[in-house]
């Protein structure tokens, strides 16, 4: 492996990491420049389940408001990102990535504190531009979730 090649890999889990930091904050104005102008977000409920696009920065940072944002019934959000493999294209200008993620949300349930714990696999294509990284598409695949109440 290269040096530009380790480079490549590094910026790109710190991209990753990052995202997770602004949701934790919940920052979802700051997670739109994460993203290409064009970039498409997917979802799916199990390896099994119907993909929904959400297409467009300025959609899924509407979208990351509401599930995460200031706008949303979020109380608490918690990333905890696991195994990230890279494979780069030849000229490292792009790459796709698959990361595994916990994804620990509380939300008031009808005046009720519930605790949403999503184990998450993400599918994604990141392009390198004006040498920059950005995540183009980012297919969420929600493998498990588990809500209970909380107890904090």
């Amino acid at each position: 492996m290269t040096i530009e090649q380790i480079i490549a890999k590094q910026e790109i889990r710190e991209l990753v990491d990052e995202f997770s930091i602004l949701a934790d904050n919940r920052d979802a104005k700051g997670q739109g420049p994460l993203f290409t102008e064009d970039a498409v977000l997917e979802f799916q409920m199990g390896p099994e389940g119907e993909v929904h696009e959400i297409p467009g920065r300025d959609a899924i940072v509407a979208a990351f408001e509401r599930t995460v944002g200031e706008a949303s019934t979020a109380k608490a959000v918690y990333h905890a990102n696991g195994q990230l493999a890279v494979e780069l294209a030849d000229d490292l200008k792009s790459a796709t990535g698959t990361n595994y993620c916990m994804a620990t949300l509380v939300n008031d349930e009808n005046g009720q504190d519930v605790i949403t714990t999503n184990y998450v696999r993400y599918a994604d294509q990141y392009v390198k531009v004006a040498g920059r990284w950005y995540i183009k598409r980012r297919r969420t695949c929600f493998l498990i979730s588990e809500k209970r109440p909380f107890n904090a």
